[in-house]
């Protein structure tokens, strides 16, 4: 059986039963999702990582315990799934890492952030996996305001202008941060077992149109009570750009290096990049949303 929906602006058919935004069953198809087996490695790598071998038009990356996955071209992948995973484990990495592969290959940056609109706009907020990105966007969520993606933002250049192409109504969540807000967790909505995270659709405030990214906020924890907000300027602008990219080794592995240059520069350019540091300390979390509120709408 087949499985139709979108993500990242791009239609997809999978054998596997993955959420996303429902599509008709028929029609055009970017991509390609099917089961199949096929040995964890390539004939001739020409870059390799800690989880991933790639020959830039084909992809080997490897998930322990989970799945391995062969991303061909931007357009196909095979799923080699572990007898002992879950499926909503192989849709996590899916989701995230392979989606990320995809993207490269098709000369779209993956930034790492949760986005949200304001005024027409998009707003990135980043950092770090645990900086809080997901955390800080389910506040927006909860003040009105609507989400486009959380964890993986879709970066490409439209009229001279660096885009943000939505993902899917969907966020992962702490476990702390769910019961602050009286969120239910059922294992179901359990990202992987043993680890405390869950997903939270946000359907009902999705934002399905691309948009311009105007500011990006970049989350710094520190052993800290005390919140501070700074902007970046300058050539340092494009350094926090590239360290915040969504596996930054994978412009080199898909050979897209220049095009990330290009849409990252033009990023520089274009819009306001500011740190904030925070504390994690559940504690301070209604403290954090107020300052972070008060900064980033005014």
């Amino acid at each position: 059986m087949n499985y139709s929906f979108k993500a990242f602006g791009l239609n997809i058919q999978s054998e596997f039963p993955f959420q996303g935004i429902e599509i008709p069953e028929k029609g055009f198809f970017d991509i390609t999702v099917t089961k199949g087996h096929f040995p964890p490695y390539l004939q001739k790598p020409k870059v390799s990582g800690l989880s991933f071998e790639s020959d830039y038009d084909n992809i080997v990356l490897k998930i322990p315990n989970v799945a391995n996955f062969l991303i061909k071209n931007g357009k196909k992948v095979i799923i080699d799934k572990f007898e002992s995973s879950e499926i909503k484990e192989v849709e996590l990495f899916f989701m995230g890492s392979v989606m990320a592969v995809i993207l490269m290959q098709r000369g779209i940056v993956p930034f790492h952030g949760s986005s949200f609109e304001k005024d027409g706009k998009c707003i990135i907020i980043s950092g770090n996996s645990g900086a809080g990105k997901s955390t800080l966007l389910r506040n927006f969520i909860e003040q009105g305001f609507r989400a486009l993606t959380d964890d993986v933002c879709a970066l490409s250049i439209k009229n001279n202008k660096v885009i943000l192409t939505p993902s899917y109504p969907s966020s992962k969540i702490w476990s702390d941060v769910m019961t602050k807000y009286k969120l239910t967790k059922t294992k179901e909505k359990q990202v992987r077992p043993n680890i405390e995270k869950y997903r939270q659709s946000f359907a009902q405030s999705f934002c399905n149109t691309p948009l311009e990214v105007e500011s990006i906020y970049i989350l710094k924890s520190k052993n800290t009570r005390e919140f501070t907000l700074g902007e970046i300027r300058g050539f340092e602008k494009f350094k926090e750009l590239k360290s915040n990219l969504y596996r930054p080794k994978f412009p080199e592995a898909t050979n897209k290096e220049k095009e990330t240059f290009i849409i990252l520069n033009q990023l520089a350019s274009q819009a306001k990049l500011f740190h904030i540091t925070r504390s994690t300390s559940i504690e301070l979390l209604e403290s954090f949303n107020e300052f972070s509120t008060l900064h980033i709408l005014e």
